[in-house]
């Protein structure tokens, strides 16, 4: 679905990225390519120097301003407001988003979460009105081999449900290479790629192996078909219908992934962060409990994973490539 004249109309002006990690800055350094737009990087540790490595490209410096602190932003009655909010930060992170969305120069602004899980709205409701956010799904691969440094690896998409502000997006990053595709079925979307993450972040951290050999191994993909099988029962109730093949698929796609692809979760389980199992397999778990709805896998999932959050994990020596 192309955006509308008027939502092309209101996709210039200042957009602030609230999350420095590998997504977002992929989508600030994508977005900086538009013309007349101003990108600006939320970030909690210091960069010294922002580097954005295209797919299949060499290294370059985008035109993003890195901010610390929220009082760093301005707005009314000084420079214009923001237009444009991307939280680009773990699910768990609501408390560090809510600093930056309770400026005034955030006020007016259309607040897109590019976040795992569902729920995007309500998990933002504290911070912003429900009216103003939009959901949005990110299947883009990257890295952040340290800080400041972010390698696009994997091409993907943002997919935005339709309405006017998804089709807004879709007009801001039309002018950029960002692929922002609107979706009718924004439902159906929303579980298909909690199903992935289901299967290749849950799998992969808790067996720390990379997301190509959850398709490659018998056992694994006898595993992974059975998460997809109780994804697709929970999401039935949520009026999404996840396609009858979707294991099949999914796992014949990682399978084909090179070795160096690792899954998010992974990669937070080796740096000594907390998991975003709440908002994956968790997730599944409470849809699952509220109708009545076995899901026994996706609940062993839950708790291994619940286990293994609050251990810290050496850092590992293997490339990062995000599979999120």
């Amino acid at each position: 679905m192309p955006p509308s004249s008027s939502s092309a109309e209101t996709a210039a002006g200042r957009v602030l990225v609230v999350g420095a990690g590998a997504i977002g800055g992929l989508i600030a350094a994508k977005l900086a390519e538009a013309p007349g737009v101003t990108v600006l990087l939320a970030a909690r540790q210091p960069i010294e120097r922002f580097t954005f490595t295209p797919l299949g490209g060499e290294p370059a410096e985008p035109d993003v301003a890195v901010l610390r602190d929220p009082s760093e932003l301005s707005g009314p009655p000084g420079p214009p407001g923001l237009s444009w909010v991307v939280v680009a930060t773990k699910t768990y992170d609501v408390g560090g988003v809510g600093r930056w969305l309770g400026r005034p120069a955030v006020a007016g602004a259309t607040v897109v979460v590019a976040q795992n899980g569902v729920g995007h709205q309500e998990r933002l409701a504290p911070f912003v009105d429900p009216g103003r956010v939009v959901p949005a799904l990110v299947t883009y691969g990257a890295g952040r081999p340290g800080p400041g440094r972010v390698v696009h690896t994997l091409d993907g998409m943002v997919r935005v449900p339709a309405g006017t502000g998804g089709e807004g997006f879709a007009a801001l990053a039309a002018p950029t290479s960002l692929n922002v595709e609107v979706v009718t079925d924004f439902a159906t979307a929303q579980w298909t790629k909690l199903a992935y993450n289901l299967v290749g972040n849950s799998i992969s951290t808790i067996t720390d192996l990379p997301v190509r050999e959850i398709g490659r191994r018998p056992e694994l993909r006898r595993i992974g078909t059975a998460l997809v099988d109780e994804a697709r029962k929970v999401a039935a109730t949520q009026l999404a219908t996840l396609p009858a093949d979707l294991a099949e698929r999914m796992l014949d796609e990682f399978a084909a992934y090179p070795d160096t692809v690792r899954s998010s979760m992974w990669q937070d389980r080796q740096a000594g962060r907390p998991l975003e199992h709440d908002a994956i397999s968790g997730a599944v778990v409470r849809v699952a409990r509220s109708h009545n709805i076995d899901a026994p896998f996706s609940q062993m999932a839950t708790d291994l994973l619940e286990t293994l959050s609050p251990v810290r994990a050496p850092a590992s020596s293997v490339p990062r490539t995000a599979f999120t």
